[in-house]
Formats: structure tokens, sequence, C-alpha cells
């Protein structure tokens, strides 16, 4: 089953919105930890959710640049 071009395009491109608010929330609870004084139970749950969904979003955006094993010319 391919995919078509532009639902690929969208699909990046959500990728990278998820991983620049996950990697802001991210930026944003650490400084509140730390710089602020705020290092109530409420932000850590935040931050590690934040960080966990940084990690899902990088993945998910470099799954979406592997070529498919139709483009190399073999299956698997």
């Amino acid at each position: 089953m391919r995919t078509k071009p532009e639902n690929i395009r969208a699909k990046r491109e959500l990728a990278k919105v998820g991983m620049a608010v996950s990697l802001g929330t991210l930026l944003a609870t650490g400084f509140m930890e730390r710089m602020g004084g705020q290092s109530g139970q409420a932000v850590r749950n935040v931050h590690l959710a934040s960080g966990l969904a940084l990690v899902g979003f990088s993945y998910w955006h470099w799954s979406l640049y592997q070529r498919s094993t139709d483009c190399r010319g073999h299956r698997a």
C-alpha cells in the first residue's frame, strides 16, 4: 500500500510541530523547576510527559523518512 506524497508531507509537518511543542514544553518546565523554584509534582509530571512526547514524535518523524522496502528493489 503506497501513501500519497501529500499525505506524507502532512504527517511530516505534524511530526515537526509536535516535536517543537514538546521541546518548548520541556524547556519551560525545566526552567520552572530549576530557576523559578516551582518544584511541584504537577510540573515534574508535565516535564516527564513532554520528554516522552518528544521521544515519540522524534521516532515518528524518523520513521516517516525511511525508505519503504518497495523502493529498495527487494521485499522482506
